[in-house]
């Protein structure tokens, strides 16, 4: 066991409102208990209010004593519930020590849509959780992207300026952004153990990116201006590839 715990490793679920639920994850939790697994659920990407698996995690967190750190990323259906419910649910969540990630961009992108043969239509709705409520409950919140180019969501590119960016209008990140931008900083680091990541210290990496610009704000307001890439201190090639670099990736297409 010695040779698993040391891996450092992460134990992933998808969840569904399916026969027995409750039963699984108590498995999965007792799984990743013993062998010192962090825990990683993709959970809830649906605008169905019914869909509460969210809920079933904290409690089955709660319930099995779990110290681990568990990350739910999507939970889009809480959005979409009852005040009441969601609420119950959010203090669940926060009782029993979750994470939850938002992919704003992604999420914006797929939720919402028409049923296929179905007329088009605009969406009526931004397809994200309830992040500002999560927050107000100490819940770790962070945003990400988790789809690059794929069949999902066809424009990703791994740019976290863009992500934090568009999250800011997705999901309003108000004043002070400051205390946002731990969204996809040290919050991260935290959840996933690397807490050398995500921050300047005196010993440190000294991985970072120089932008022009005095203050959040007006990096925000020209994300592709000049910018300077440091890995361990020193600065890097910041010269995108021309996609035509990329097609052996991509089996040849171009």
């Amino acid at each position: 066991m010695d040779h698993v715990n040391a891996a450092n490793g992460v134990l992933g679920a998808v969840t569904y409102m399916i026969p027995r639920l409750d039963e699984h994850l108590d498995a999965i939790m007792r799984a990743a208990g013993a062998r010192g697994l962090d825990l990683d659920f993709y959970v809830d990407e649906t605008s169905d209010p019914q869909v509460q698996t969210l809920r079933h995690i904290a409690e089955a967190a709660i319930r099995n004593g779990f110290f681990g750190n568990i990350l739910c990323g999507h939970c889009c259906s809480l959005a979409c519930q009852e005040e009441d419910e969601a609420n119950r649910t959010m203090d669940l969540v926060a009782k029993a020590g979750l994470a939850i990630v938002l992919l704003p961009m992604c999420n914006m992108y797929l939720q919402g849509r028409r049923n296929p043969g179905s007329a088009p239509g605009t969406p009526r709705w931004r397809g994200i959780t309830l992040l500002h409520e999560l927050k107000s409950r100490d819940v770790p919140v962070m945003v990400a992207s988790d789809n690059t180019r794929d069949p999902f969501y066809a424009y990703g590119n791994l740019d976290m300026i863009e992500v934090f960016t568009q999250a800011t209008r997705i999901a309003h990140f108000d004043h002070p952004a400051s205390d946002w931008i731990r969204a996809v900083t040290t919050t991260p680091s935290r959840i996933l153990r690397q807490p050398e990541h995500g921050l300047l210290q005196v010993g440190g990496r000294a991985d970072f990116i120089a932008f022009q610009g005095r203050d959040l704000f007006e990096i925000m307001a020209r994300p592709r201006a000049s910018h300077d890439v440091f890995r361990y201190g020193r600065p890097i090639d910041t010269a995108l590839p021309d996609y035509r670099e990329l097609d052996d990736l991509m089996g040849g297409a171009s």
